[in-house]
């Protein structure tokens, strides 16, 4: 692809985040913010864009954060180890906690994705309440939001858990990639020429999650709709506007 195109796309993917932050009201002049940081192409995509925004949004601080869940040995360290050495390439602060999620797990009777999540987001709010961080960052984008619509369809959900990933939670945790699709992302990446660690348990098919982005949305895509993760993600978004709706009608017989 010529410089120029690889240009283009990049400065639009940017575009789509500043719009993203505008339309949510995701940033606030001199909000200090905390980026989740794994290592992985979609956070640290996330952390260079929000470097790139900082001076435009007035954003008094940027700061990174990494939990080593030891998981996976010597690769778990190693992504650490990258983060690290990315947050001092950009300059900015660097917070690290290494947690054993199986221990926790076993001792709490979760599973793992679920003790993950739980360990990861503590630490997040532990640090930000510690440090006077007003908002934490997470690089969720459009395609986890799919995957995770179908893993409740697939469970049984109602219709709470088809309104999909906020996109802001409590005014505090954003996620400004949420209109953005996991190949977007990538180009990016690719533009930047920015590096990024894989996590090889994204593979494993022993997981739901994996088992959805690996085979059903592929199969979707092919034999029934090529648009399928943007239809769902309007699905979710027309779910959780009826919700709005139906709570904001309710409310004032209740009161």
């Amino acid at each position: 692809m010529p410089a120029s195109q690889k240009d283009y796309r990049s400065n639009k993917i940017s575009k789509t985040v500043e719009r993203t932050l505008i339309d949510y009201e995701m940033v606030l002049p001199g909000d200090s913010i905390l980026v989740g940081v794994s290592g992985g192409p979609d956070s640290v995509a996330l952390l260079h864009i929000l470097s790139e925004l900082t001076e435009k949004f007035s954003i008094g601080r940027l700061a990174v954060c990494h939990l080593n869940h030891s998981l996976r040995g010597k690769d778990s360290d190693r992504d650490a180890e990258f983060v690290e050495s990315l947050s001092e390439k950009l300059h900015l602060p660097f917070y690290l906690k290494k947690e054993d999620v199986r221990r926790y797990r076993k001792t709490h009777k979760l599973s793992l994705e679920d003790a993950a999540r739980r360990v990861r987001y503590t630490f997040y709010h532990a640090l930000a309440r510690e440090n006077g961080f007003s908002k934490i960052a997470l690089g969720h984008h459009s395609d986890d939001n799919a995957e995770l619509l179908l893993m409740n369809l697939i469970r049984g959900s109602g219709s709470v858990g088809f309104s999909g990933i906020a996109a802001v939670r409590d005014n505090q945790i954003i996620r400004p990639l949420i209109r953005l699709k996991r190949t977007e992302i990538l180009h990016y990446l690719n533009a930047k020429n920015l590096k990024y660690r894989i996590d090889k348990s994204n593979d494993d098919k022993r997981y739901l999650r994996n088992r959805i982005r690996r085979e059903l949305i592929p199969l979707l895509e092919t034999n029934y709709n090529p648009r399928i993760v943007e239809t769902i993600n309007r699905f979710a978004s027309i779910i959780k506007s009826e919700d709005q709706l139906l709570e904001s009608a309710i409310t004032p017989f209740f009161d």
